[in-house]
């Protein structure tokens, strides 16, 4: 039978037989919003465990808007403009309103990129900021705290701390480090420098295992929600949608249980249930498509879903290459597991050349490869780049599992069309 995973905004095909595939990605089919206007005034107007998003922006002179970059897909166009009308409506100005986009260590976006993002008319008639890891001058340093039993630097972006209302906008899907996205990452990493964001990845990367969907006990997630507290994130503006990219549920209100409330639905929405592990995993990296610092979120889903001494075959596009702002993150994956957790380990948040973030991020892949041997298919990515991180080049699906087969004449077969957003979750104990 022919199946098919997206790429990019096309599709690749492969056959297997039907009696092999254990699985194909179903998610749950979760209804969408049918009213988004009417959805969103009602979540702004009777937040969870918050006043109203119009009582707290009563009188004030200088309300910032975090907002997501492209590597994300909350659909801001739409909601944006909701939001702002919602406030126009409470006779807030539209001079009290700014905005900053929140990328984190990622690449600024271009002028064209920030209209398509956010819209012709919240750029037309609202300042926006892009907000840069390495611009030391936009910076405050607040100290050290303690946070999930490390030592955590903050340093925030000044126009958020000089904010006297900071609300965050962000999508909640599954996330390798931090658990969940959404909440108060949108200020860390999102408005942090390179060294507060190393102290709160360097706690993922001593987790036991990677931390895709924790919260409890995940040092990272900790750091992020205690960093969202100093920045004084007084409300959020959080969407959880289905599979098909629908919103499907608002969820406005205090940062921490505003997330967590958003978080149940993530999971019903993004879980994939598996009764077995599968001996070889297709996954696409979809919708994480950008680079391989996006694209490496299909294999880390994979991790979840495949048996020790399987195989995975992920088709991650990476248009723009391996990575921007991260040059030792080529050097990070080509090491073994046990550098990588002694550089992490070793490592001081203040210490920039070591680049403790693309180690972390590297270390997925190195838990992958621990497991089973990787194939990848990839346009953006050079038959050098993809061998140097030990894994087998492929010009296709088929010529990926076709070989991955041949070595497992009775292998199972396991597929996740949406790796970048999956949550594979294994319902029965296996032997």
């Amino acid at each position: 039978m022919k199946y098919s995973i997206p790429y990019g905004n096309s599709f690749l095909d492969f056959d297997t037989y039907t009696n092999r595939v254990l699985f194909s990605g179903e998610m749950t089919d979760v209804p969408p919003v049918t009213d988004l206007r009417a959805e969103l005034f009602r979540s702004l107007d009777a937040p969870i465990a918050s006043e109203p998003l119009a009582a707290l922006a009563k009188d004030k002179k200088n309300i910032l808007f975090l907002v997501e970059d492209n590597t994300r897909d909350t659909p801001l166009t739409k909601i944006l403009p909701v939001v702002m009308e919602y406030l126009d409506a409470a006779g807030v100005p539209r001079s009290a309103v700014s905005f900053m986009t929140a990328p984190g260590t990622h690449r600024l976006m271009s002028d064209k990129e920030v209209r398509e993002k956010l819209g012709d008319y919240i750029v037309d008639n609202f300042t926006v900021y892009q907000h840069e890891a390495s611009n030391t001058d936009e910076l405050a340093d607040l100290g050290e705290i303690e946070a999930g039993g490390y030592k955590l630097p903050v340093r925030i972006n000044r126009r958020a701390l000089e904010a006297d209302l900071l609300v965050g906008v962000g999508n909640i899907i599954p996330h390798s480090d931090a658990g969940f996205s959404g909440g108060a990452k949108i200020v860390q990493p999102g408005i942090c420098d390179f060294v507060t964001t190393q102290a709160t990845h360097r706690g993922a990367g001593l987790c036991p295992d990677i931390p895709l969907g924790m919260l409890e006990g995940n040092p990272c997630r900790m750091g992020i929600d205690a960093v969202g507290g100093i920045a004084k994130l007084a409300f959020i503006v959080n969407v959880v949608k289905n599979f098909s990219g629908e919103i499907a549920g608002f969820f406005c209100g205090d940062y921490l249980k505003a997330h967590r409330a958003g978080v149940e639905l993530a999971k019903r929405s993004y879980s994939v249930e598996l009764d077995e592990l599968a001996d070889v995993v297709v996954v696409s990296s979809s919708p994480a498509d950008m680079d391989y610092w996006q694209g490496i979120k299909g294999l880390t889903s994979a991790y979840f879903a495949v048996k020790p001494g399987g195989a995975v075959i992920l088709a991650a596009p990476c248009y723009e290459g391996l990575v921007h702002n991260h040059p030792l993150y080529a050097h990070w994956l080509a090491q073994p597991t046990e550098a990588l957790v002694e550089a992490i380990k070793g490592a001081s948040p203040y210490d920039l050349e070591t680049d403790v973030i693309s180690a972390v991020v590297a270390l997925g892949s190195r838990r992958v490869l621990d497991r089973a041997e990787v194939y990848m298919i990839s346009d953006g990515l050079s038959r050098e780049e993809i061998e140097k991180m030990d894994y087998i080049p492929a010009a296709n699906v088929q010529e990926a599992l076709d070989a991955a087969l041949a070595k497992r004449p009775r292998a199972t077969v396991g597929i996740l069309p949406l790796g970048g957003i999956s949550l594979p979750i294994l319902t029965k104990k296996t032997a």
